[in-house]
């Protein structure tokens, strides 16, 4: 992506460049969908499986305000952050998008929770293709 939007414009195309940002992306990952996507996308099974729903499921959550402390809340979504695995399990979790963006002929470039969507036209055919990159933004939306 680094020289693909300058050497669009450079050639007299038109580029774009979205970006996009996952409010607390990490605290509203589903578990149960990345259970399933661990699954069958992956082919995780068996106890590595397990491994990952005891890492995930049944967690609490405390805040703390000087001296006092919450009830503890059972958390139903989020990955838990500050270990390496958080942002592997993000990138499992989100891959499916390569392919959505790909199927409306956009290049993404992801890295965790930040991602970027690209592509360029022919002057003669921006119209068409801003409804494109609106209409794959509606997608991820969705």
């Amino acid at each position: 992506m680094p020289s693909d939007v300058p050497l669009a414009v450079d050639h007299g195309d038109f580029a774009a460049l979205a970006l996009l940002d996952l409010s607390a992306a990490f605290d509203t990952v589903d578990y149960n969908i990345l259970l399933q996507r661990l699954q069958t996308s992956y082919g995780i099974n068996g106890s590595a499986l397990q491994w990952f729903r005891s890492y995930l499921v049944g967690r609490t959550q405390r805040v703390r305000r000087g001296a006092t402390v919450s009830s503890a809340v059972h958390l139903v979504c989020g990955i838990p952050q500050g270990f390496v695995i958080g942002p592997i399990l993000f990138i499992l979790y989100t891959a499916d998008l390569i392919a959505l963006f790909k199927s409306y002929g956009l290049s993404p470039h992801l890295y965790a929770d930040d991602t970027q969507i690209y592509g360029s036209c022919s002057l003669l055919h921006v119209d068409m293709f801003l409804s494109v990159v609106t209409d794959c933004a509606n997608a991820v939306a969705n």
